[in-house]
């Protein structure tokens, strides 16, 4: 059994959630309830649950500082944040700390059971039967939408899958997709898994109504959806995913100023066809970065597979070289003159925007390994980040701030690598000024050759090797003059020059006044 602890500063939100679940059929069980967040803290220490389910304003300690000092006294404790309140900022705080879901009241008993199964799934235990085989439902969607998408991947699942839900259904079939994103701003992957998982339930309950075979699952590009029906009705299509439209976006007061785009494929009577109706459906939501409409089909609205975008070489060599060198000033130049080039096209289209995405930060990529190693987790993460972009200004944004956070980490390990050896140079000199030191023993000591050692010590210091030694030399000479009882002579070889006249004619020059001036100073 799995342990919660509920916190509700109101009674009876803590009974409607201790009767609205059958929590022991789930595999959990109630390990306390607590009206406010200190209580809730105690019975966390207490009971080391694994489980907290809590209001986001309570008395005591909010639910977002309940979350992070609960953390800190049990780090693999899950949370569930349940709210009235309605504030973006409220879910993306929750998020940061590894909230599992932040649902609002009133509360589902569906949204809340899944989410229960769902956190079971992901500890290892074993979910109920009725949940497996919902999942396993789920999957095969899953399946189906990955071998839309990429007929080479899953392909054998997606046939048998198509065999049995589609191909002997008859009639019409069709691909759309349902976009979701954040107009004037930018998704956290956090939350835009979130806003997909309640579209998803959206999606699947209108076309519920709509038909009765049909296919969803979430996909980078948003919610992706295949259906059949025995004639295409175009107002009932029409009044489906409107609805659909409106109910995701009701979700603007948690998630900001959020636009829904559907996407709709071309009508196929052969259900292979219907794989060309999801290039066509994609096609439309890439173009979203160019063309904000509400309402894309392919019926209407054709896509243009042939028109792709290709760097010419120049201008690709001028990435890489702006990369290689880490020069973040000419990156964004180039990044600029291209990005405005691209969107002065008149045929410009979001399929071409991508193939100029890619192609930059190819380009960019192969120049920084040249210099360093790229982190691996770098190209991943635009990738997956170029698809919660919202429009062109969003895609030029991620390039330039994403290629510019790189190049200033190589620079700074480039800095590293440089400044380290200038640093064992010094403590190399500081043990060994005493002696005859030449230029050639400390860069041998530092593993360079003379003369790169001897440029990279004057970049890095300000000052050439000789220079650098003869400032230490004195400065050395001038605590020892000062200090002790000592004849010039002694000072002399003490700090490495066995001949005295040009010690001191070298203190002289150096300090104003000759070595024994100097030490009568002091006396």
């Amino acid at each position: 059994m799995l342990s919660v602890v509920l916190a509700d500063d109101e009674n009876k939100i803590l009974l409607l959630l201790q009767k609205l679940i059958d929590w022991e059929s789930l595999g959990y069980e109630i390990a306390g309830t607590a009206n406010d967040g200190l209580r809730a803290l105690e019975l966390v220490r207490e009971k080391q649950p694994d489980l907290l389910i809590t209001d986001v304003r309570m008395p005591g300690c909010s639910g977002i500082e309940l979350i992070q000092r609960a953390k800190d006294l049990q780090p693999n404790l899950h949370f569930i944040i349940i709210s009235g309140y309605r504030k973006f900022e409220y879910a993306q705080n929750a998020l940061k700390y590894g909230v599992e879901d932040y649902l609002l009241k009133p509360i589902k008993q569906d949204d809340l059971t899944g989410i229960l199964l769902r956190l079971k799934d992901k500890l290892g235990e074993e979910a109920a039967l009725e949940f497996r085989l919902k999942k396993s439902g789920e999957r095969q969607q899953e399946l189906l939408m990955a071998s839309l998408a990429d007929v080479s991947e899953h392909q054998q699942s997606f046939i048998a899958y198509a065999d049995k839900r589609f191909r002997a259904s008859g009639g019409i079939c069709f691909a759309a997709l349902v976009r979701v994103d954040m107009a004037g701003g930018a998704w956290t992957p956090g939350s835009y898994q979130i806003i997909l998982r309640y579209a998803l339930e959206i999606v699947r309950r209108e076309l519920r109504a709509l038909t009765e075979v049909y296919a969803a699952a979430v996909r980078k590009e948003g919610v992706a959806i295949v259906l059949r029906m025995s004639a295409y009705r175009t107002v009932a299509v029409k009044q489906c995913f409107t609805k659909i439209q409106k109910e995701i976006e009701q979700q603007r007061d948690m998630f900001g100023n959020l636009r829904c785009t559907v996407c709709l494929g071309s009508r196929q009577v052969s259900f292979e066809e219907v794989v060309f109706s999801m290039r066509q459906a994609q096609w439309l939501c890439r173009d979203r970065l160019c063309r904000t409409q509400s309402w894309r089909d392919a019926e209407t609205d054709r896509p243009v597979f042939g028109q792709r975008y290709m760097m010419e070489a120049p201008q690709k060599k001028r990435f890489q070289v702006s990369a290689e060198c880490l020069d973040e000033e000419r990156f964004q130049q180039e990044l600029d003159e291209s990005c405005g080039a691209l969107l002065s096209r008149p045929d410009l289209n979001g399929q071409m925007l991508e193939d100029w995405f890619y192609q930059v930060l190819e380009a960019c990529l192969y120049g920084m390994r040249q210099t360093g190693q790229v982190d691996e987790r770098f190209p991943v993460e635009m990738e997956d980040r170029f698809w919660l972009c919202a429009d062109a200004q969003g895609v030029f944004a991620l390039l330039r701030d994403g290629i510019c956070r790189q190049i200033r980490r190589l620079e700074a390990e480039r800095s590293l690598r440089e400044t380290r050896p200038i640093t064992d140079a010094k403590r190399y000199i500081q043990q060994h000024y005493r002696e005859a030191l030449r230029l050639e023993d400390v860069s041998s000591a530092v593993g360079f050759n003379a003369t790169y050692f001897s440029t990279l010590f004057k970049k890095e210091t300000g000052q050439n090797f000789v220079d650098y030694l003869t400032e230490l030399r004195i400065g050395k000479a001038k605590e020892l003059l000062s200090g002790e009882d000592l004849s010039v002579q002694d000072v002399a070889e003490m700090v490495g020059y066995q001949d005295l006249k040009y010690f001191s004619k070298l203190f002289k020059k150096v300090t104003g006044v000759s070595p024994s001036d100097y030490k009568k100073l002091y006396r």
